[in-house]
């Protein structure tokens, strides 16, 4: 008696159970639908940290694997969807502990030192084949140049007047440069000697600031 009243208890008619399935599906699509926001709502906030976020935020001390993979989500961004993380060139110094992994594409180089980035150079008016780098353009998801740098406007003189004075220029004759060690940073400028204050960014070059 107490099995077949246990399975009374288990039975269900037809549509009780059409009912159930229904009910079922319905709490599928609504998990389904509440899950999909809350992975496009973390997309949209990755691609927010991604845009402000500087150079050398997003690249200093990653290892080679880690670069290439940031890198290739830029290129994406930057090239209309192309999806590779390899340089365009690499050259090594000191049997292989330095390697320069050049993106000529995107108009900058990584430096690894002993396996992850210890800098990178950005380039902006070169006689190369690099293009000139443009991160964070309006609209844009990629990385910005640091301490509101802009390539395309900023001359010698807006650099000092944003930065204050450097912690040591030279180039005099060759290319004049300033370096701030504080915050890890070199800009070189189009130019041979200081007179020219109105002269335009060369490159500049971004690792971790001293402490």
């Amino acid at each position: 008696l107490a099995i077949i009243r246990g399975m009374a208890t288990t039975t269900t008619r037809p549509e009780e159970e059409e009912e159930r399935q229904n009910e079922d599906e319905n709490d599928t699509i609504k998990f389904g639908a509440k899950t999909s926001a809350i992975i496009n709502a973390r997309a949209e906030e990755e691609e927010d940290l991604f845009s402000s976020s500087s150079v050398g935020t997003l690249l200093l001390g990653k290892n080679k694997a880690e670069a290439r993979e940031t890198i290739e989500r830029w290129r994406g961004t930057a090239n209309g969807g192309r999806k590779s993380g390899n340089p365009t060139s690499e050259k090594s110094f000191q049997n292989g502990e330095i390697l320069y992994e050049n993106y000529a594409d995107l108009g900058f180089s990584v430096e690894f030192l002993r396996e992850s980035v210890d800098c990178v150079h950005l380039y902006n008016e070169t006689k190369t084949d690099f293009v000139p780098f443009r991160g964070g353009g309006k609209g844009g998801k990629m990385p910005s140049l640091p301490f509101g740098i802009d390539f395309e406007e900023d001359t010698a003189k807006d650099v000092v007047g944003k930065l204050g004075e450097p912690t040591s220029k030279g180039g005099t004759g060759v290319q004049i440069f300033i370096v701030y060690e504080m915050l890890g940073i070199k800009i070189s400028f189009n130019a041979l000697d200081w007179e020219n204050a109105g002269a335009s960014i060369h490159s500049m070059a971004v690792w971790k600031a001293s402490d």
